[in-house]
């Protein structure tokens, strides 16, 4: 399985819209891109499309890149951060409310449904059926918004720790308990305006998954305040050892506490991240985030290759490799399995 980061699917883009690009760059896309396709369609890789679009809905070259996406990932789509996590986490609760020693995440939980079977049927058919559902423009101005306010609001966290000469492990531990006390003070006030009913329908979705958890807690037969339990449960290792908490806490702890100054796109990029390594065998990121993964041995713990711009080349001769291989195709292969 490969993740490519957006910038690489817009570079696609470019391409095939004729538009300048770096000579060396473009041709190491190309070949990347001809590798790619030439796997997928062998039956030894899957690409699959990943929650990227909000990088590029609704900009210049939104139809080419959707195309690009579609052409390589043949049918084979991914769930969203926010549904992996979900799931993750209701995996996370019923572990704690059974004291159990691991937890055990199926990596179905990342798919819509079976990848390799969305492949092989678009191969058979010659058919890639995609939906058209554009947001309206008010939702990505929000969605950009808000990206601006993250992007100034993380600067000013790493500021701080800078000035403070705040250590990874200081920061880690924060970050692992950090999103407790955010749940606390949003379902605070959220329940405040509710009870004033000023409330809006972004307040409500800013907590419905905080909310949702509560439900899951008293439908387990959870005991006590489902309230107080969810708080208990977001500060023990049952939930920042979930994979997705795992990997992002570290890659945020590590932007908290080194320089550069955050990017935009760096919490997107997070999210991403923190999705994709524990199911992607390789990943093709940002040189910045691929540094910081190597850095804290994330590639390493899940058994995942991470590449960026400068070994572009190495990544090709891996899709090489099992484009010549007569080893087992996407129908014989087995899940990958995520213990925790």
């Amino acid at each position: 399985m490969l993740w490519l980061d957006s910038s690489v699917l817009i570079d696609f883009a470019k391409i095939d819209n004729n538009e300048k690009i770096d000579l060396v760059r473009a041709s190491k896309l190309t070949r990347l891109r001809t590798l790619t396709r030439k796997a997928v369609r062998a039956g030894k890789l899957i690409c699959p499309e990943w929650e990227q679009s909000l990088e590029f809905e609704g900009k210049r070259l939104e139809r080419q890149i959707c195309r690009v996406i579609s052409d390589l990932s043949c049918g084979a789509h991914c769930v969203p951060h926010a549904g992996v996590k979900d799931q993750q986490i209701f995996r996370g609760l019923k572990a704690y409310l059974d004291l159990a020693e691991s937890v055990h995440i199926p990596t179905r939980i990342h798919f819509y449904t079976d990848p390799a079977r969305a492949v092989r049927e678009a191969i058979e058919t010659g058919l890639i059926v995609e939906a058209d559902m554009p947001k309206p423009p008010e939702w990505l101005e929000k969605a950009n918004n808000d990206k601006r306010q993250t992007q100034i609001g993380l600067e000013a966290i790493r500021r701080r720790c800078s000035a403070n000469a705040k250590t990874f492990e200081e920061q880690l531990a924060v970050e692992r308990v950090g999103e407790s006390d955010v749940m606390l003070a949003m379902q605070r006030d959220f329940m405040k305006n509710v009870l004033s009913g000023k409330y809006d329908f972004w307040e409500f979705m800013s907590v419905q998954g905080y909310l949702q958890y509560q439900c899951w807690w008293r439908d387990m037969g959870g005991p006590g305040p489902d309230f107080a339990a969810l708080y208990s449960f977001m500060r023990s290792p049952y939930y920042w050892e979930l994979p997705i908490e795992d990997i992002a806490c570290r890659l945020y702890a590590d932007l908290m506490t080194k320089p550069p100054e955050v990017k935009s796109g760096d919490s997107h990029d997070i999210q991403h991240l923190a999705t994709a390594i524990p199911v992607a065998h390789y990943v093709l990121a940002d040189r910045a985030m691929v540094d910081r993964c190597e850095r804290l041995g994330i590639g390493t713990k899940w058994n995942t290759k991470l590449f960026s711009a400068r070994n572009l080349d190495e990544l090709c001769r891996e899709l090489e490799s099992l484009v010549r291989e007569d080893g087992p195709t996407l129908r014989s292969l087995q899940r990958r399995g995520l213990g925790v």
